[in-house]
């Protein structure tokens, strides 16, 4: 009997055991259930970090951006008693003549009005070519692809040869002195690659000197209905280009005569187109043409870009769709006779 009841309070003993362990099961479940539950309820600590950024963000400042660069030219203004042309006898559509000097307008007529500049373009051409070529004993060889569309499409040449190789000088006087669209075709190959590239450093530079009314489509001046400037814009190129030694030395040359080659054993006599309009005329009152630029599309008619010396001062005058080629000479002596201020006026 005595080991029976001792049976039975070991049994009861480990069922209360067994209970025990049961509940405390239970209560440990229970508790990380509750724990689980607490954290589904919690804010997510991505969104905590998202939104530190964000804040982070709000507080950075935004960096500066550096100043647009100031304009290498300032537009011209009108001189006190500037005189708006009128005259019967000039043909020109569009002129203007400018006081390189003061940086002023003396005279004009539809001077800040787009036009067609025709080879009057070749002045920028020459300008970014001398200002991206170190040495101008640099050569270029031309191909049948330079030449042969220039052929078709009846362009002004120097006349070089595919196959020729050329040096950038001769390249320089060719564009100039004859407009030869073979020599802007040169140029641009070599500063840029094509000459689409070297357009855009044509724009490029149009905007770095602050030039607001120009934009070019080629290197030679062919007609693009969206290749235009002013007179006004064009007497700031032949301005600044006077004003570089390597440009001004080309522009005021009256001959010049390129390397010899295996093509052309004497090299190539380029007369200037300039001097050969210029030949028996003269500016009465005083002064010098010293140089410029010629110009003519069917569309852009007649322009014609120069620099008078006259006493010491320097004037430009740039008209454009005038009459004829002799007749844009006469369009611009007329003004610089008419215009410029001389002593006792």
């Amino acid at each position: 009997m005595s080991k029976r009841s001792s049976g039975g309070v070991a049994v009861i003993a480990v069922l209360i055991g067994v209970i025990a362990v049961a509940v405390g099961t239970a209560a440990i479940m229970l508790t990380d259930s509750s724990r689980i539950e607490d954290k589904k309820n919690m804010p997510v600590m991505v969104e905590s970090v998202a939104d530190s950024s964000s804040l982070a963000e709000s507080e950075v400042d935004e960096p500066e951006l550096p100043p647009e660069p100031e304009a290498l030219m300032e537009y011209p203004e009108n001189t006190a008693d500037y005189v708006e042309i009128k005259d019967k006898d000039m043909t020109a559509d569009y002129a203007i003549l400018l006081d390189s000097d003061e940086n002023t307008i003396v005279a004009g007529k539809n001077y800040n009005k787009k036009m067609y500049p025709a080879s009057l373009t070749k002045i920028m051409t020459l300008i970014v070519a001398a200002e991206n070529i170190e040495d101008l004993q640099d050569t270029y060889t031309f191909t049948a692809d330079d030449i042969d569309p220039l052929v078709e499409e009846d362009a002004s040449r120097a006349g070089f040869d595919a196959g020729e190789e050329v040096t950038a000088e001769d390249m320089m006087y060719a564009a100039i002195l004859t407009s030869g669209a073979d020599g802007t075709v040169g140029l641009a190959n070599m500063v840029a690659g094509s000459e689409k590239d070297f357009v855009v450093m044509m724009n490029e530079k149009a905007k770095e000197l602050g030039l607001e009314n120009t934009n070019f489509e080629n290197a030679s001046g062919l007609h693009g209905k969206n290749h235009y400037s002013t007179c006004e814009d064009m007497a700031m190129i032949l301005k600044y280009a006077m004003e570089n030694d390597v440009c001004r030395e080309v522009l005021t040359a009256r001959k010049y005569t390129t390397s010899k080659t295996k093509q052309h054993k004497d090299g190539i006599e380029l007369p200037c187109i300039l001097a050969m309009r210029l030949d028996g005329y003269y500016v009465e009152g005083g002064g010098d043409i010293i140089g410029g630029k010629t110009g003519f599309t069917t569309e852009a008619k007649y322009t014609l870009a120069t620099q008078l010396e006259y006493e010491d001062k320097n004037y430009i005058c740039v008209t454009a769709k005038s009459k004829g080629d002799f007749v844009s000479m006469e369009d611009n002596i007329l003004i610089y006779e008419k215009y410029v201020p001389r002593q006792g006026n």
